[in-house]
């Protein structure tokens, strides 16, 4: 039967061997001290750059302060981790000289970039041995991340622009050939002519129908045959001239539509360049460096202080595990010699 666990006979048997969970934090942290001043120091400096929200009348602007807005803007941590960028600094501040690692590498170890959480701040830190160069690095890439970013709204700009002139060049074409075919076909026959004539020949037959009562109350036979042939002739003409009229009309309105169109399409596309050439930069965010940030006094690594924490309960940890290791081991050996000097006393 297995004795039940005595705490006050674990807790002697701790305090009877204090002075080797001393000596083993002792010595773990003499060697954490060592390591730590062993180990190379590295300084992170850091640059902060603002994300401006585009200029006022925007729609956008409403949504300015929204968490769905704020998170969108981590896209902008891709301008600052370009790899393109991050090589000219490597190059510029000479990164690479005592260092052979693949520029993937270094850049992992020596760049982070975040956007504060709930925040339009854009925060780059920078690592390396040397705290002034550490700095440089850091405003060099902030302030290229600003310019990709100005440059590249500028190109949107101007790729709206240029869409925008073309899409106006188009509309002025349709409204010269609208302009051209209506003053063609005004200028052919206009549509007030063929009705002053349609009128001239109403009034004509009135005339003539009125002479034509004349004569057959007069008896001329003869002459009111030559009216009514005339009468006819003239009915034809009034026909015909109707059909051209109302043809000529129809044509005149569909062009006149056509011309309407055209004219407002190209008014519009007109508007709509001024206003692209009037809100040219207001139609993103601008990034903004505000803080370049400054040359760092005290090293980021080794962390003294951390290193000798994770010494001390590591040891802690170890001293107390071994010790309770031996506990159980001394206990299991006390209760199997115990039954064998029972033996050995009863064969005396």
């Amino acid at each position: 039967m297995h004795e039940s666990f005595d705490v006050f006979e674990y807790i002697d048997f701790l305090r009877a061997r204090w002075k080797f969970a001393g000596l083993a934090c002792g010595v773990a942290l003499m060697a954490a001290l060592a390591t730590g001043f062993l180990l190379p120091k590295r300084y992170t400096a850091t640059a902060t750059i603002l994300i401006d929200p585009p200029a006022a009348g925007d729609p956008r602007i409403a949504t300015a302060v929204s968490t769905v807005y704020l998170e969108s803007l981590k896209t902008y941590e891709l301008l600052a981790t370009n790899d393109q960028l991050f090589l000219r600094a490597a190059g510029q501040f000479h990164l690479r000289d005592h260092d052979g690692s693949p520029i993937e590498s270094l850049k992992r170890r020596v760049l982070k970039v975040d956007k504060l959480h709930d925040t339009r701040a854009l925060q780059i830190t920078v690592t390396l041995p040397n705290a002034t160069t550490a700095q440089a690095v850091a405003q060099y890439i902030a302030e290229g991340a600003v310019e990709l970013s100005r440059s590249g709204g500028k190109e949107a700009d101007e790729a709206r622009i240029e869409d925008a002139a073309k899409a106006a060049e188009i509309e002025k074409a349709h409204l010269n050939d609208a302009e051209s075919a209506w003053q063609k076909v005004a200028g052919t026959q206009s549509t007030e002519a063929l009705r002053m004539e349609v009128s001239d020949d109403s009034d004509l037959k009135a005339r003539l129908e009125e002479q034509l009562l004349d004569e057959q109350s007069g008896a001329s036979p003869a002459r009111a045959e030559g009216l009514k042939r005339r009468m006819d002739e003239l009915t034809l003409a009034m026909h015909q001239k109707s059909t051209a009229l109302a043809q000529q009309s129809a044509r005149e309105e569909d062009l006149q539509a056509v011309l309407s169109a055209a004219r407002a399409s190209y008014q519009a596309s007109v508007q709509r360049l001024a206003e692209l050439r009037g809100s040219q930069g207001a139609r993103s965010e601008w990034l903004r460096l505000v803080d370049p940030g400054i040359v760092p006094q005290r090293p980021s690594s080794p962390n003294i202080p951390l290193i000798l924490m994770g010494a001390l309960l590591l040891a802690l940890f170890g001293s107390l595990l071994y010790l309770t290791i031996s506990f159980s081991l001394t206990r299991g050996r006390q209760r199997y010699d115990l039954p064998l000097r029972f033996a050995s006393h009863g064969d005396d």
